[in-house]
């Protein structure tokens, strides 16, 4: 497992990589809701998360990869007695599809992998996958809204989390 989790890593890192700031098209950032699920709801309350990346668009049909990053926090609940808040980052490279990219509304899915990380605990794989819209709102800028399921592997196996976030990105190569 350790060998699957390590190989995962250095390809998520290779996909951050690739996208660098240098050669992005677009960035982007937003933030919210950081709502816990499974076992980790039972232990931490509904806490915040940010996200930011850069991006580059493959073809103009709507296929893109992008570098993101994440940052969070969950506070334990009072009834936890023996938890501590939960301060959590991700680095994914991920792989996303807009169904209709030159549109004033644009839903789109995206799914991902990388690492996940919590502040004072163990680095393991992470994944995701998100449901979202854009909608335009001038030369190059668009308000996304998104909805996410972000989790774990290893000892963050419980890290399973649904962020909601509201968010702005650029696209500096075209025109939207």
């Amino acid at each position: 497992m350790k060998r699957w989790t390590a190989a995962m890593i250095v390809g998520a890192v290779a996909a951050l990589v690739s996208v660098s700031p240098a050669r992005a098209q677009y960035i982007f950032a937003g933030g919210g809701a950081n709502i816990p699920v499974s076992d980790f709801k039972d232990t931490h309350k509904t806490g915040w998360i940010v996200q930011g990346g850069v991006g580059v668009d493959i073809g103009d049909k709507g296929l893109w990869v992008e570098a993101e990053g994440w940052y969070g926090s969950n506070k334990a609940k009072s009834s936890c007695t023996t938890c501590d808040k939960v301060d959590l980052w991700s680095a994914l490279g991920a792989l996303g599809y807009s169904f209709s990219p030159d549109k004033n509304v644009s839903p789109y899915i995206l799914g991902g992998a990388g690492v996940l990380g919590i502040k004072d605990g163990e680095t393991t794989f992470g994944y995701t996958g998100a449901l979202g819209v854009g909608f335009k709102v001038g030369s190059g800028a668009q308000i996304f809204l998104e909805g996410r399921w972000l989790a774990g592997t290893g000892d963050n196996k419980d890290a399973k989390m649904i962020p909601l976030t509201v968010g702005i990105s650029y696209n500096f190569s075209k025109k939207m």
